[in-house]
């Protein structure tokens, strides 16, 4: 993998007008995100012919946020380079110019393949001409690319990384023990295949909280990759060795300020319901931890001025925060909070609309609350329903805020 990693600056260098597909994860850029996109781009550079009737295709890892952003990934930075994989091999969007510099010059020179979303994010519509000729995805299939895409598989999985590996990873096997002879498993396998098999574990791991059902995201897909990935990192060790040590990696957020942790992991959608001539924009941040910890760190109006900043810097009519936090079975288990903070007078009501919603079996709580904070609309919720995440909870605003045809940045 290091050695195709490597050779895509020299080749675009040297290849001008050679066909480039790029291969981009969401706007959150998550752990599962960022390694189904490196994962699935190393795979199409070996396989692009047979699953996409190409050659020669120059194929790009793109991860959706600038690269300087990578360091307020603790569980991302440490699970690449502890797979040995360099960054500065992989693109970011502070080269997004240079891949419109592509387009420009022929449309038809560059093409897009979706990995964990599938509508390409308000981030990325300066590349909107470019065709997409792949989509995989475990969110809620929207019905595009179904004429362009010559892979498209959209399943509820608890990883991305799991439909990754179950689409290419035998083919991949199989392609270069035919090349090579084959090797026998564990230590003896080739270096690409000990880096994806541990990639793919790790979000596979974390999103579905080692495996376990109690968290209602692991599906039989899941488990079934997990059990074929793990053989071939050449670790001895169990799932639950991996997954810890990416989670803690993942739950030290003690040098963030909170304004970080707001933009770290945060995803935006336009709604198409019309607010003084404006459709809605909403974004939702996901955060490890819980309010009153927050509260105590840095305080109520520090929090609630970073909400503020964030949701200016972003243009949203609405910002909200999700919170959740394992405390371990004998503390209270997974425990989940929500803060809504409204930055439009239209949507000043939009909490009591949220409250409505049984299912996620909302309790309120003050921990967060000034004047000005509830004045605006703002409210702060424990949710007691911890099943709902941000896949779950997103279409419910949206359809709390408008019609079922919204475009979404899929972020």
């Amino acid at each position: 993998m290091d050695t195709f990693l490597a050779s895509i600056k020299p080749r675009l260098k040297a290849e001008p007008s050679a066909p480039v597909i790029l291969v981009s994860g969401n706007e959150s850029a998550d752990l599962d995100s960022i390694v189904s996109a490196v994962t699935t781009s190393y795979f199409l550079s070996r396989l692009q012919q047979s699953v996409l009737g190409q050659s020669n295709a120059i194929v790009i890892p793109f991860v959706n946020i600038d690269r300087q952003d990578l360091a307020l990934r603790s569980d991302v930075d440490y699970l690449l380079s502890s797979s040995n994989i360099k960054t500065d091999d992989i693109f970011f969007r502070d080269q997004l110019p240079q891949l419109e510099s592509i387009l420009m010059r022929n449309p038809d020179q560059l093409s897009l393949f979706l990995v964990d979303h599938n509508r390409l994010a308000i981030g990325m519509s300066s590349l909107s001409a470019a065709k997409v000729v792949g989509t995989i995805d475990h969110h809620v299939d929207e019905g595009l690319h179904m004429d362009t895409a010559k892979i498209r598989r959209i399943e509820t999985v608890g990883s991305c990384a799991s439909l990754v590996a179950d689409l290419f990873l035998n083919d991949t096997i199989a392609l270069d023990q035919k090349d090579t002879s084959g090797k026998g498993k564990g230590k003896g396998q080739p270096d690409w295949l000990r880096q994806s098999a541990r990639l793919l574990l790790g979000p596979i791991l974390i999103d579905t909280r080692n495996l376990n059902p109690e968290f209602k995201k692991v599906t039989p897909l899941d488990i079934k990759i997990a059990k074929q990935l793990m053989p071939y990192t050449g670790d001895s060790n169990c799932f639950t060795s991996l997954f810890t040590t990416i989670d803690e990696a993942r739950q030290d957020t003690s040098k963030l300020s909170f304004y970080d942790l707001l933009r770290k992991d945060y995803k935006e959608w336009s709604v198409n319901q019309t607010i003084q001539g404006e459709s809605v924009l909403f974004g939702i941040s996901s955060v490890n931890g819980v309010i009153d910890d927050f509260v105590k760190r840095d305080g109520k109006e520090v929090i609630q001025q970073a909400m503020s900043k964030w949701a200016s810097k972003r243009g949203v009519q609405l910002l909200m925060v999700l919170f959740g936090h394992d405390f371990g079975a004998e503390n209270g288990g997974y425990q989940r909070q929500i803060i809504v903070d409204p930055h439009s007078k239209g949507l000043q009501g939009f909490s009591a609309q949220l409250e409505s919603v049984t299912e996620l079996k909302l309790k309120r709580t003050t921990v967060v609350d000034t004047d000005d904070f509830v004045k605006r609309g703002g409210k702060a919720y424990k949710q007691q329903d911890t099943s709902f995440s941000r896949k779950q909870i997103a279409p419910i605003v949206e359809k709390l805020l408008g019609s079922s045809d919204s475009k979404k940045s899929n972020m």
